[in-house]
């Protein structure tokens, strides 16, 4: 009642959530958040996957797996 009496006033209508970004704002926030989630797992296999490979298989093939694993991640994610 108190809505449609304050429309009745012309005091304006009750405030909308805003509303949600669309278009080329959107992708640029998922496109955001794809790049994070990228840092969030090279983070993660540096700091478990490489201690977990050196207990398994050892220094040498720890150090080479990891390189290639780095410079492959890195090569997909930077190439255009």
């Amino acid at each position: 009642m108190a809505n449609a009496a304050a429309a009745r006033r012309g005091e304006g209508t009750p405030r909308r959530a805003p509303a949600r970004p669309r278009g080329k704002a959107a992708a640029k926030a998922r496109i955001g958040l794809v790049r994070w989630w990228k840092v969030a797992l090279l983070v993660v296999l540096a700091t478990i996957g490489l201690p977990v490979a050196h207990a398994l298989f050892g220094e040498v093939v720890a150090l080479l797996g990891g390189a290639v694993l780095l410079g492959f991640l890195l090569g997909r994610w930077t190439a255009r």
